[in-house]
């Protein structure tokens, strides 16, 4: 055993107990990475060459590490397209990419590494989508006040020759570029047209447009991607998709409630009320008030903690300078409680086994069950025996994409 790997085995194992605590999450992005790899936007030896440079339990390092990666992965991109070498330029572009976020998952949102990691994130898939055959087209969708949702189109047929078309949406912590591996390339290759964007509060989004914060009535941006998706000849008005991951997977489902054009929804998974999601991920019990001093009583140290209550998602919630107590009060408005049967098109959950606590699963399932209205709605739960039990089921993006296409193609009638 090679001493990297010898070092990364250790600084990622799964072990109980407060001294792994950092190296739990640490693990959970790892894999994030490293499965991007089944699209070619990672590669197994870069990913442990650069964890065996991470100290276990300190940020820095952790974006320090995948930066190097990232510069010296994106200049191999830029060698090889100088050179006319276009397929080693693509590859090493989506690898960069995504070596470019990940220096951005424990950033803090005062390090101006936040913007310029990203706008070298954004800058890497553009020089990528550039050599794919057809190329990845850049979108500007037309949103309110002459400000646009960033996108991007990829064809899943001939240009002009109507097919089933799904929108993708990420969640909280991801970014516009990264979402290429995660479904868009899986939906592609079974024909479909991919229409991946973000909504406001979102990174690339938020970047564009600092003035602009999530919303809970995302049914308003998400209509204007199906307005524009219907501009475009290649779409079947008919066969119109949407996928919402992680925070998507509100996203996608209170939009459902409105937006009637939608032929079907998957999340991954469900998420029913944003704020009782963070008061638990913090530690609290979602049933009980939670207390107005939280920046006391709540261990900071945690790498969930820090991700939740640290990182730029409370200054894209337009909360940077609220108590944490009053962040949670806005979140209250993130739920699905109330739309229970205005969701009519069929609804597709999945989620890995990891995601719940064993002891409420079943009622979960039940609550998800109240929006799932349509006869062809179905819960898929991926586990630890098929090798996807991970958040969204991120740990087998393959397995992933095999669940979602085969629901979607039966719930919308299309053979891919």
């Amino acid at each position: 055993m090679s001493a990297n790997v010898e070092k990364t085995e250790l600084l990622f194992r799964h072990t109980s107990g407060q001294a792994n605590r950092f190296a739990t999450h640490f693990d959970s992005y790892f894999t994030r990475v490293m499965g991007r790899g089944n699209y070619g936007g990672s590669a197994v030896g870069e990913c442990y060459e650069t964890a065996s440079r991470i100290v276990d339990g300190d940020f820095q390092s952790f974006t320090n590490a995948w930066e190097v990666t990232a510069k010296r992965v994106e200049a191999i991109g830029r060698d090889c397209l100088e050179k006319g070498h276009v397929v080693s330029a693509r590859d090493a572009f989506l690898r960069a990419t995504t070596y470019w976020g990940a220096t951005t998952m424990y950033a803090s949102p005062a390090d101006p590494r936040q913007r310029t990691s990203y706008e070298n994130e954004r800058a890497c898939f553009r020089e990528a989508a550039k050599l794919f055959d057809p190329p990845i087209e850049v979108v500007n969708i037309p949103y309110e006040d002459g400000r646009t949702l960033p996108g991007y189109f990829m064809l899943g047929g001939k240009a002009g020759e109507k097919r089933p078309t799904v929108l993708v949406l990420g969640g909280g912590d991801s970014a516009l570029e990264e979402l290429y591996g995660v479904s868009p390339a899986g939906a592609q290759k079974r024909g479909y047209n991919v229409l991946m964007f973000e909504v406001p509060g979102q990174k690339a989004m938020f970047f564009d447009y600092p003035n602009l914060y999530f919303r809970p009535d995302s049914e308003v941006p998400i209509g204007r991607v199906v307005d524009y998706a219907l501009s475009r000849p290649e779409v079947d008005p008919k066969k119109i998709a949407l996928i919402g991951a992680s925070f998507g997977g509100y996203f996608a489902p209170r939009a459902a409630a409105f937006e009637k054009r939608l032929a079907a929804v998957i999340a991954l998974p469900i998420i029913w009320d944003v704020q009782a999601m963070v008061i638990e991920m913090l530690g609290l019990d979602p049933a009980k008030p939670y207390p107005r001093d939280l920046e006391s009583r709540i261990d900071m140290s945690q790498s969930m903690v820090r991700t939740i209550v640290k990182s730029d998602i409370r200054l894209r919630s337009g909360c940077a300078n609220t108590t944490i107590a009053e962040w949670l009060d806005g979140m209250r408005e993130f739920t699905l409680e109330g739309h229970e049967k205005d969701i009519t098109c069929p609804l597709l959950v999945i989620a890995g086994e990891s995601e719940f606590n064993p002891s409420r699963m079943e009622k979960e399932k039940l609550q998800w069950k109240q929006v799932m209205n349509h006869p062809k709605s179905q819960i898929r739960i991926g586990t630890v025996a098929e090798g996807g039990e991970g958040h969204s089921l991120v740990n087998d993006l393959l397995l992933k994409n095999q669940i979602e296409m085969d629901l979607l193609d039966e719930a919308i009638g299309w053979k891919s």
